[in-house]
């Protein structure tokens, strides 16, 4: 019976608590400065391609560069 007792007085929130302190991998921290003038180049062409109107932020855009390893036309036909 006290393994009942244990599951009822259970603390979901801090059972499923994330404690990986809000640090966020930054792939653009881990880039060669080659790499980041290729995917600020890219974040303006695609928002160029999208327009102002797409609704889409820069780290979504960044993203989807990076998943397409810079890829500018795989890029805009994800996100539009």
């Amino acid at each position: 019976m006290s393994r009942h007792r244990a599951v009822r007085n259970l603390d979901y929130n801090e059972e499923l608590y994330d404690d990986d302190d809000g640090n966020v991998f930054d792939e653009m921290e881990d880039m060669s400065e080659e790499d980041r003038e290729r995917m600020q180049a890219g974040i303006e062409a695609v928002k160029a391609a999208l327009g102002a109107g797409a609704g889409i932020n820069d780290q979504e855009i960044r993203e989807s560069l990076w998943y397409y390893y810079f890829d500018e036309a795989a890029t805009v036909a994800w996100l539009k």
